[in-house]
């Protein structure tokens, strides 16, 4: 009998028909032993096309960490993967999690950030982020973000009233000193960068975090309507 601990990936979608399928192929083939997709109402043919891929398909109201904690209630794995739509995990990155969660008592971890634009900009956007998540900042959503099931219920699963709900959940996994930022890598589409424009976006970024890290308030409407804007359902 195999005694690996079983792995749900967790999606949250939103108009994603022209990204989904690439996706969800993607965690199937890498090894995930169940795939729940979570829509946020799309308008296009999101829902019809996962419902092909994956096992479970959820339809709520968008929101993306409202999303992602509906997704995990629908769950069954014993680790939970939080994977965005136009994100794919790189060839041996399934695997080194599941290794490290058998040979390690590990809590939760998250894997490098790359882009799918092998140029300058966006390789010195990932060198920061590598940084960034040296110093306990981040990492954020955009790295696949996994966790025990057990442990995520614990600790009462992202909190969509906080500005930086993945960062919290990575600090909070971080403080009980079980987590790891994978050397593989998981590679995320620039189509929101091009559209919003890479300095703007880049700049948001920098203003979120710097002013989190620095004492702002968790809950101030400001930031978590800013940070809404870059965390939102893509």
């Amino acid at each position: 009998m195999d005694s690996r601990p079983t792995v749900s990936a967790i999606v949250p979608t939103f108009d994603e028909e022209s990204h989904i399928v690439a996706c969800l192929e993607a965690l199937r083939e890498s090894g995930v032993d169940e795939i729940v997709v979570v829509d946020g109402g799309s308008s296009d043919t999101t829902v019809e096309v996962a419902q092909s891929v994956a096992d479970i398909v959820v339809e709520t109201s968008r929101g993306l960490f409202d999303q992602l904690n509906e997704g995990s209630r629908h769950a069954t794995g014993d680790i939970l993967l939080f994977h965005y739509a136009d994100s794919v995990l790189s060839e041996g990155a399934f695997a080194a999690m599941r290794e490290r969660f058998e040979a390690e008592d590990l809590e939760g971890g998250a894997f490098r950030l790359r882009f799918d634009r092998d140029e300058f900009f966006y390789r010195w956007v990932a060198f920061w982020a590598d940084v960034r998540n040296r110093f306990w900042v981040g990492p954020f959503g955009d790295q696949s973000i996994f966790v025990r099931a057990e442990t995520f219920r614990e600790l009462g699963g992202f909190r969509p009233d906080r500005a930086l709900a993945d960062h919290e959940l990575a600090r909070a996994l971080r403080r009980r000193g079980r987590f790891r930022v994978l050397p593989e890598t998981v590679v995320t589409s620039t189509r929101r960068w091009e559209s919003e424009g890479r300095f703007r976006t880049m700049f948001r970024h920098l203003k979120i975090s710097t002013s989190y890290t620095f004492g702002a308030r968790r809950s101030h409407e400001r930031a978590k309507r800013d940070a809404g804007e870059l965390r939102r359902v893509r």
